[in-house]
């Protein structure tokens, strides 16, 4: 950890909070333990989407030397994480989650990638559980292909089928936003995060961006992180108020105009089967 403009940064560590204080101090708690042992000089910035709640007890809390930008109302990941980004001053810039762990193997294992690896434009450890269960965290670009599978034939296509079989550092379409280190260059090349994407799919979106652009998106299995957060479809998948709409808009986004149409008439009529198979489900029992 670094005091506030005393000594330029490594590394600056953007945390969104949402309604969440003592996730996000367990959050920093694990970070701070490990950029210490890493010897990592580092800048932690937190951004309160709900500060009219949670302000005070952050400030209780949290590190005296932790920035916090207090935000009125929710901004959405995309603005939030932006926000951080304005004020960050490390040479790498780690945007991630409140309810994700680090260690610091995994921070000195991804700062020594991206300094051997001049190609590499964001990098990303694999994802586990509290129970050490693997978590999909990398996948292919999206594709129609990919949105049949997933929303008309229940199996999502675009995913690596050996995934788990990896064992070094694989070039990948994308990584998931609860752990992106990213070189500076990068967002000065690239720019920041699209706020039109509230929340999800903001994170593809920027691996397409970076890799558009020349760099590469590695997820690297030799190193691991803790996220409480999964990725499965439950009956909330189906209502999430994001998702859908910010997958329509990814595609309307990078996708001609026929495939922009397709994209939205699949997603469209796949959440009405799986609406429809909810509603069976709950009237059978």
């Amino acid at each position: 950890m670094v005091d506030k403009m005393d000594i330029e940064p490594t590394l600056s560590v953007i945390i969104l909070n949402y309604k969440n204080a003592d996730l996000t101090a367990k959050c920093i708690d694990y970070l701070v333990k490990s950029v210490q042992k890493a010897k990592i000089q580092t800048q932690v910035i937190v951004v309160d989407n709900s500060a009219n709640e949670t302000a005070d007890i952050l400030k209780r809390i949290l590190p005296k030397n932790v920035e916090i930008i207090e935000n009125s109302e929710n901004f959405g990941f995309s603005r939030a994480n932006n926000q951080g980004i304005h004020i960050s001053r490390g040479k790498y810039i780690l945007l991630l989650n409140n309810d994700a762990f680090v260690n610091c193997e995994s921070l000195k294992g991804g700062i020594e990638y991206l300094d051997n690896n001049e190609e590499c434009g964001i990098w990303s450890p694999k994802l586990v559980g509290k129970d050490g269960s693997f978590q999909v965290s990398c996948a292919n670009f999206p594709s129609i292909k990919g949105l049949i599978g997933e929303y008309l034939l229940f199996k999502n296509l675009d995913l690596y089928n050996d995934v788990l079989e990896w064992q070094e550092p694989k070039n990948v379409g994308t990584v998931t936003g609860a752990f992106m280190l990213i070189k500076r260059e990068v967002t000065e090349k690239v720019g920041l995060l699209d706020e039109n994407f509230f929340f999800n799919v903001e994170d593809v979106d920027y691996c397409k961006r970076v890799n558009d652009e020349g760099f590469k998106v590695i997820y690297d299995p030799r190193f691991s992180i803790v996220h409480v957060g999964s990725a499965s479809q439950d009956e909330a998948w189906v209502n999430n108020p994001y998702l859908h709409d910010c997958r329509i808009f990814y595609f309307n986004k990078h996708y001609n105009e026929f495939g922009a149409l397709l994209s939205n008439i699949i997603i469209k009529t796949g959440l009405i089967v799986r609406k429809f198979l909810l509603w069976r489900k709950g009237e059978s029992k």
